[in-house]
């Protein structure tokens, strides 16, 4: 259960970084940002991101042979293979750890390439569509609506997650000591549109996938661990998005003025990211839990 759980939330954390930084690359270069700059920022992020990504999918393998074959962990490598090849999650499985792997292939690559960016975006619509099968959602097949709005909900949640994570962490400053504060504010505006995208996508998505789950209100009142980490999910998405809300509706404007108000978004940013982050946590643990409306 600790190895399964722990694993997902760094698959999460892995991919929301790949798909902020794929996102920051696009803008720090549209705001006048040099391109070779922008890939020297990110690209160790990217390196140990990807990484994570790769190790956390071998140990979500070893993790769920384990729980599938009813052994433990010791145990689970003589079922290992067998899951692989005989079973959907074995198969999503190996398919995802393809595509994170091609992920930290083209990211090891000193090259700013166009080919490049187009193949790591790809290799992360793969992983996003895999993962979605692996969960509850992919009880229901490719063609449900479930299915279609958990690929949705991972795609956006990773977006939102991963835009703050790298601009509060990387992006954001990194050339705030130049007189002309407007590159950055460019970069920002684009940051913030962008992810009030994707949180209406995660709000709209989230409730589907809640009802669809959780079923009644007695379920959503019911004392589950699902429905716990439902809760937590969504008490820390609301400070999220007040965190995020405080920076459109007034961060940016004192960004545009001075480097102290850049400073004063980006620590806002920090602190929405390790907030967005618990979220991913919560998330891992739903994964690992049986909805009520299964039962």
């Amino acid at each position: 259960m600790g190895l399964q759980v722990g694993s997902v939330i760094a698959l999460n954390a892995a991919f929301a970084w790949l798909v902020g930084s794929w996102l920051a690359r696009r803008w720090l270069v549209a705001s006048g940002i040099p391109r070779t700059d922008a890939e020297a920022l990110l690209r160790s992020g990217d390196i140990v991101a990807a990484t994570l990504g790769v190790l956390g999918t071998g140990a979500m393998l070893w993790a769920s042979a384990a729980v599938m074959g009813g052994v433990s962990l010791q145990e689970a490598k003589d079922v290992v293979w067998q899951m692989l090849t005989m079973t959907s999650i074995g198969r999503a499985g190996y398919i995802s750890f393809f595509a994170i792997t091609l992920v930290l292939l083209i990211r090891a690559l000193r090259s700013t390439a166009v080919w490049r960016e187009w193949t790591a975006l790809a290799a992360l619509g793969l992983f996003a569509f895999v993962r979605a099968s692996m969960g509850h959602a992919g009880e229901n097949g490719y063609w449900a609506l479930p299915f279609a709005a958990e690929v949705v909900h991972l795609t956006a949640m990773g977006a939102w997650t991963g835009l703050v994570v790298v601009s509060a962490w990387k992006a954001v400053g990194a050339h705030a000591g130049q007189p002309d504060l407007n590159p950055m504010a460019r970069y920002l505006d684009s940051m913030s549109a962008a992810a009030m995208v994707a949180v209406v996508a995660v709000f709209v998505t989230g409730l589907f996938n809640a009802w669809h789950r959780v079923g009644t209100l007695d379920n959503l009142l019911g004392d589950s661990i699902y429905t716990t980490a439902l809760w937590v999910k969504v008490c820390l998405v609301s400070i999220a998005l007040v965190l995020g809300g405080y920076n459109k509706f007034i961060g940016l404007a004192l960004a545009r003025r001075s480097v102290h108000g850049l400073e004063r978004v980006k620590f806002a940013l920090k602190v929405e990211s390790i907030v967005l982050l618990a979220v991913l946590s919560a998330a891992a643990v739903l994964t690992s839990q049986q909805p009520p409306a299964a039962m």
